[in-house]
């Protein structure tokens, strides 16, 4: 799998060692920010959003992961669906379009705080 957006979220999930315990491997992320770019999370090298379109049918990840900012988010994901990946989980605030054949899966943690915040209040 790939990460998108090496922020904070992004950051986050590369150095979560679950991933790896239940065999997903996440090969790179991807960043606009110079700053970034070049600069490894926990080993996993972050590399130039424009080199995206050849990395992918070079390593040919079957996830993307996006942590991108929500503006951001529909365009990014119309990038990752043109190259051919059908699973995608969205960190972005925002729902996102895809066609029928490709999987987005968002996680919306305020949601599911409320879910949380719910169940505290409802107790018995």
């Amino acid at each position: 799998m790939i990460i998108i957006g090496a922020g904070k979220i992004g950051a986050a999930l590369a150095q979560y060692r679950g991933f790896r315990q239940r065999g997903f491997l996440i090969l790179a992320a991807y960043d606009a920010n110079d700053e970034k770019i070049g600069r490894k999370l926990e080993g996993i090298p972050v590399r130039d959003i424009s080199q995206l379109e050849r990395d992918v049918r070079q390593d040919r990840p079957d996830i993307a992961v996006l942590t991108v900012p929500a503006d951001e988010a529909q365009r990014v994901l119309d990038r990752v669906v043109k190259t051919g990946i059908k699973a995608v989980l969205n960190f972005a605030p925002t729902q996102l379009q895809a066609p029928a054949d490709v999987t987005v899966k968002t996680v919306n943690m305020a949601m599911e705080l409320e879910g949380l915040s719910y169940a505290l209040t409802n107790r018995e």
